[in-house]
């Protein structure tokens, strides 16, 4: 996953929500015309890519299990 931000006409954007505009270019409209909807998208791609914090505690809590399958 990649960590490095852009500066992008004065936001910061993460390559990976950047990689996900491409492919959703319905969002590319609604923020050129309501760029307050920023928050409403980055929500969504975190549910999209899982990365909410419920699903980094479920692959935390996968990894336990699978560590203690090798005990």
């Amino acid at each position: 996953m990649l960590k490095k931000k852009n500066l992008n006409n004065g936001m910061m954007i993460d390559e990976n929500l950047r990689q996900y505009l491409r492919t959703h270019p319905k969002w590319y409209l609604i923020l050129s015309r309501y760029p307050e909807h920023y928050q409403e998208i980055y929500e969504q791609y975190k549910i999209e890519n899982r990365l909410t914090l419920a699903d980094r505690i479920e692959k935390i809590g996968m990894m336990i299990s699978m560590i203690e399958m090798f005990l």
